[in-house]
């Protein structure tokens, strides 16, 4: 998945980087809203491109520790009850994702590891899901 969030990122910082060039060769006549779709383009592209590369879930027997896109979580296994797949339904496409059920009652989706599938069930997710809760049920 993150593979897709990197080549988008790309796109995107590709396609402002040219419209910056533009500008930038006819800086004369630009003005100032001529930059609000490379910052709309770019500085999303930009973290896309620089952080997908590290989206990932690290487990052991200690517990897990997830990077998503803007943060980075870690919970231990006692704080987590079970590990399950969430399917979050669209009108074109349905996405499973994997979700830690915790013991406070709250739960938690990793919604960078999701996979996306048009009505089928993504094998990779709940092969994740199953690593992920063997793992757990281990610990304890």
């Amino acid at each position: 998945m993150s593979l897709t969030y990197f080549v988008l990122g790309g796109a995107c910082l590709l396609i402002a980087v040219a419209i910056a060039v533009g500008l930038v060769t006819k800086w004369a006549r630009a003005e100032v809203e001529h930059l609000i779709p490379v910052l709309i383009l770019g500085v999303p592209g930009a973290v896309l491109t620089f952080r997908a590369p590290l989206f990932r879930v690290s487990f052991g027997p200690t517990g897990l520790r997830y990077s998503g896109l803007l943060s980075a979580r870690s919970y231990a296994w006692a704080d987590v009850r079970e590990v399950r797949v969430a399917v979050l339904k669209g009108r074109v496409y349905s996405s499973d994702v994997p979700e830690l059920v915790l013991v406070s009652g709250g739960t938690d989706p990793l919604y960078m590891m999701a996979g996306h599938s048009s009505g089928g069930t993504n094998r990779r997710v709940r092969r994740l899901v199953a690593e992920l809760e063997a793992a757990r049920a281990a610990a304890s």
